[in-house]
This record gives C-alpha cells, sequence and structure tokens, in this order.
C-alpha cells in the first residue's frame, strides 16, 4: 500500500471523525418554539452527511485505485488546509453562544477570507460585517429563526 492510498485512507478515516463530531454538536442544538421541521441544526446535520459522504468516497476511490485520483502525489497541503476550514468551522459552532451570531459570522467570514490569502485591510473588515448582517437580517428577521445573542448581550440586558 503506497504512501497516499495510506494519507488517503487516513483523512478519509479522520474526515468521518470530524463528521460524527460535528453531527453530534448539531444535533445538541436547542429546539427553539419557532422551529420548523428542519431545525437550526438541519443544515449542519446535512453538512456532516456530505462530508461523511465524500469521506467514504475518498476512502473507496483511494483502496481502488491505490494513488490519488489526479495520479500525482500532491503532498499533505491540500488535506491540511481542508481541515483548516473544518477547524474555522468548529471555533465558529464553539464560539457563536458566547459571542452572539452576528459577531461569530463576522469574524469566522473574516477568518475564511484571511485564511484564503486576503491581506488584512478595510475591504475584508466590511466584507466580514456585510456578510454577518446579510445572514442575520435573512435568518433573525425574515426567516424567524432564533440565534444566539451572546454573552455580552445578557450582560447588557438584552
Amino acid at each position: 500500500m503506497g504512501s497516499s492510498v495510506r494519507r488517503d485512507l487516513v483523512f478519509a478515516a479522520l474526515g468521518l471523525a470530524l463528521a460524527a463530531a460535528y453531527y453530534a454538536a448539531a444535533d445538541a442544538l436547542p429546539t427553539s418554539l419557532l422551529a420548523d421541521g428542519v431545525g437550526a441544526g438541519g443544515i449542519p446535520k446535512l453538512l456532516a452527511v456530505a462530508l461523511a459522504l465524500l469521506s467514504m468516497l475518498l476512502g473507496m476511490r483511494s483502496l481502488l485505485a491505490g494513488t490519488a485520483a489526479t495520479g500525482v502525489d500532491a503532498g499533505i497541503g491540500p488535506h491540511l488546509r481542508a481541515l483548516g476550514i473544518a477547524g474555522l468551522g468548529f471555533a465558529y459552532v464553539a464560539a457563536a453562544p458566547t459571542l452572539g451570531y452576528p459577531l461569530a459570522v463576522a469574524l469566522l467570514v473574516a477568518a475564511a477570507t484571511l485564511y484564503y490569502g486576503a491581506p488584512l485591510r478595510a475591504p475584508v473588515l466590511v466584507y466580514a460585517v456585510g456578510c454577518a448582517a446579510v445572514l442575520w437580517l435573512v435568518f433573525a428577521r425574515m426567516l424567524g429563526v432564533a440565534l444566539p445573542a451572546g454573552a455580552w448581550a445578557r450582560l447588557l440586558g438584552g
């Protein structure tokens, strides 16, 4: 078994473990009285299932082909980059209850933008705040989804 096959199998197993943890975290989200049939955890659960399916596909492809699909050993870099994005998602899930939805989303968008190579300049911050505002308007105001207010809002009496 080649090193690329072993590496792909390791990352497939890590992806499955990450998907299971993400699904469990999504399943533990509180249910709102305003929740619909999908609930607050619906999209995160769907993402966890997609990650699990893609991880299984990676493992099967690696076992069947014996090498990476491209035939080129690209190294561990792309896998680590993908894990970095998953890490940002986990950081968001952990921070949202404390920071509140708008601030946590703004930080997530800014971190992802910087992670993909954008320089730290004012447009990144404007983009992050704008995305957070639009998402808050869509989910909180238009769809009526209860979003975490954060500890700071409770301290201010909100």
